[in-house]
């Protein structure tokens, strides 16, 4: 069996693309639509990692994020972002930045929206060794 990788997003189409190119690439996935929904399935189903939008309803990304990283448990999840939050469209806002003086460490992946396949399953396998 493949490793395991959980997809949170709240737009069921990036849901559909990243699960149907992972399971394309061997991995198995699993998926929720909010930052709540996730949380409970990442503690029922430890995946391998962890996919993550930054912008959602509910719980956001960032909370879910910090969550995972002060999570004893958890913590030890690689996580990578993917959001369509653009850094040269919010130059006040970087997320990378944003989440690494959060007394949390950063995420072990960023990817911003349209995704590149190739670049997004680099990452994911740099991640996963």
């Amino acid at each position: 069996m493949g490793k395991k990788i959980m997809v949170i997003d709240d737009e069921p189409d990036v849901i559909t693309y990243l699960t149907t190119l992972l399971k394309e690439n061997g991995y198995e996935t699993d998926s929720a639509r909010d930052g709540v929904e996730g949380l409970k399935k990442i503690k029922e189903n430890r995946p391998d990692l962890v996919c993550l939008d930054i912008l959602m309803p509910e719980k956001s990304g960032i909370g879910l994020y910090r969550e995972i990283k002060k999570d004893e448990g958890l913590k030890g999840i690689p996580v990578v972002i993917v959001t369509g939050f653009r850094g040269d469209e919010h130059p006040l806002m970087d997320f990378k930045d944003f989440l690494s003086k959060r007394s949390v460490p950063g995420p072990e992946g960023y990817m911003e929206k349209p995704i590149d396949r190739q670049k997004f399953l680099e990452i994911i396998e740099k991640n996963l060794g």
